[in-house]
């Protein structure tokens, strides 16, 4: 598991730690983060634990707690997963779980860092994303943080019995 703290302007990420998994179950669970995620199911402490020590401890994924410098405050958090060392990509994957936290370019700036963090000391050559269609805020988002739109998967999810298109996007190193 990387174990650095990755500095920005505006915020500041540290190795997800069992301290933080209150916060990141209470987010993950919130009506905020849950409606503009693809995967939404229940969330608890439990099921977050053995992920990381199913996935982030063996290295298939990298998980972030992106905390606000100004206010020193857990605000959200990012990850990198499916880690393919093979053909050097993963998939990112972000959520600001504190409502007045959004906007301000936070998330932006938390996708810069871990992306960076996943060229340099990772040797991954893509990292890709996949993001629901009508959410705007999170496509602009990415779109700020470098990555482009490679496609669009017309009802490729069913979320509580209607389809919905995703979007692919991703970002290569330079």
């Amino acid at each position: 598991m990387a174990n650095m703290r990755i500095d920005g302007e505006k915020i500041y990420l540290t190795p997800i730690s069992d301290e933080d998994l209150a916060d990141f179950v209470r987010w993950r669970n919130s009506q905020l983060v849950r409606e503009r995620y693809i995967y939404r199911g229940e969330f608890t402490i439990e099921g977050q634990k053995a992920w990381i020590k199913c996935h982030v401890d063996t290295g298939e994924a990298i998980q972030y707690i992106i905390w606000d410098k100004q206010d020193d405050k857990r605000i959200g958090c990012v990850y990198i997963q499916d880690i393919d060392n093979v053909n050097h990509k993963g998939e990112y994957g972000i959520f600001i779980g504190e409502e007045d936290y959004l906007g301000g370019g936070r998330g932006r700036e938390a996708a810069e860092l871990i992306v960076d963090y996943a060229f340099s000391h990772l040797s991954m050559h893509k990292i890709y994303l996949r993001v629901l269609s009508d959410n705007i805020r999170a496509y602009k988002s990415y779109e700020h943080a470098g990555f482009v739109k490679e496609g669009l998967f017309h009802d490729d999810v069913c979320i509580d019995g209607l389809y919905h298109d995703v979007i692919f996007m991703a970002r290569y190193k330079d």
